[in-house]
């Protein structure tokens, strides 16, 4: 009899407490697809921005004419923080490591929303590395320098 108390015991215990295992679960869950995704604060014209304007081309890449597409991974926190910042594929040492030092940079997102609650969202992102921008760039600024 204490036997069959006891395993009833220990089944009535796991089952009052996996609502709540389940739900911690829940909560940790990184999703890929949500109702509302994450968004860069001021839009996708301002993230845009943001990298052209804090991402640096590594000189050695320069010399070197590497060019290519990084692509990272990252998360986007319920309160919109970075983080988990990963490459899924590189071009070359130094460009990985620009493109993983700009995307920690920025700051924090709207956060990514399933049924009206904040939820942590898996992004990936590609980072180009093209040396006619570069250039392009490089006279833009010489010519804005030459005006004044």
């Amino acid at each position: 009899m204490k036997s069959i108390t006891y395993s009833f015991s220990v089944l009535l215990s796991f089952i009052l407490i996996m609502p709540f295992m389940a739900h911690a679960q829940e909560e940790e869950e990184i999703y890929t697809v949500v109702e509302q995704t994450p968004q860069f604060p001021g839009g996708e014209k301002a993230r845009v921005d943001f990298i052209k304007n804090n991402l640096e081309y590594p000189e050695s890449a320069r010399k070197n004419n590497v060019e290519g597409t990084v692509y990272i991974t990252f998360v986007v926190e319920k309160d919109g923080s970075v983080t988990e910042v990963e490459i899924l594929r590189g071009i070359e040492e130094n460009c990985n490591k620009a493109a993983l030092e700009v995307v920690k940079s920025m700051p924090k997102w709207k956060p990514g929303k399933q049924r009206g609650k904040p939820v942590r969202v898996q992004f990936n992102m590609p980072i180009r590395f093209k040396l006619q921008d570069v250039k392009e760039e490089a006279e833009k600024n010489k010519e804005t320098k030459e005006k004044h």
